[in-house]
């Protein structure tokens, strides 16, 4: 083997920070894997969303609350040529953003300050953001949104469903109706979808991806088991819908 290939085989394995994986935490419990419980249902609805912004037309993105930047490093793979910027106001957040997805600008603080951002974007993502910020400062916070967002822009959201018992980070969650109210007068819901359906397995098929007997890694069971989720429960009614994605634009210039 060859240097480059080495090297390119070794850059491969830098997808996932993975000597992070084996530790000891501070009461000297090893580890050697880590788990996201509700996995499945996370990577289907960023496929759903991005698939949204498939079919836009668009320059420049924001994604506002970007966290540690895992959307935005979806987003790269799909938009080579676009610019995109993250937004969060936790500095470790940002920092994790900056080395697992480099590939794209990082801005610390808040939507709503007004001079953190001198720019307006033709496209503003807001990804299960909502449901973290206090009653009392949503309306500001979507006043900053419409202020970064370019008039005739769109707005792409998702939220927790009023179907989901709300988290103790949460402080809300919402259904179509609530949504609206939060979002008016800045913003209109032109589109809304329901999605990740609420099912009886669900339990079951979180006990076979994450359990403390066995890790469950045949390739072809794994695939079979997300591709059922992503066919059968990704889509939903308002009744059964765990989560809501909607299309949301700013009033164009008068």
């Amino acid at each position: 083997m060859t240097p480059d290939k080495q090297q390119r085989l070794q850059e491969s394995r830098y997808q996932f920070p993975y000597h992070y994986i084996p530790d000891l935490d501070d009461d000297g419990n090893f580890t050697q894997v880590r788990t996201l419980r509700w996995g499945y249902e996370y990577l289907a609805y960023v496929r759903y969303v991005l698939a949204k912004l498939q079919a836009l037309t668009f320059d420049t993105l924001l994604d506002a609350g970007c966290g540690d930047g895992r959307f935005l490093f979806e987003l790269r793979k799909l938009f080579p040529e676009k610019e995109l910027v993250g937004l969060d106001n936790s500095e470790q957040a940002i920092r994790f953003a900056k080395v697992l997805s480099p590939n794209a600008e990082y801005v610390l603080g808040a939507i709503s300050n007004p001079v953190l951002l001198r720019r307006e974007f033709d496209v503003i993502t807001l990804i299960e953001v909502l449901e973290h910020i206090p009653p009392d400062s949503l309306a500001e916070v979507v006043r900053g949104l419409a202020g970064r967002l370019k008039p005739g822009g769109t707005l792409v959201l998702t939220v927790p469903s009023t179907n989901v018992t709300v988290a103790r980070k949460h402080y809300q969650h919402f259904d179509r109706p609530s949504l609206e109210d939060v979002l008016r007068p800045f913003f209109t819901v032109e589109e809304c979808w329901f999605i990740n359906k609420k099912f009886a397995g669900v339990k079951w098929l979180e006990c076979l991806l994450t359990n403390r007997l066995f890790i469950l890694n045949r390739q072809r069971l794994l695939n079979w088991l997300y591709r059922t989720y992503e066919k059968r429960y990704l889509h939903a009614q308002p009744h059964t819908a765990k989560r809501l994605c909607a299309l949301c634009r700013k009033p164009a210039a008068s």
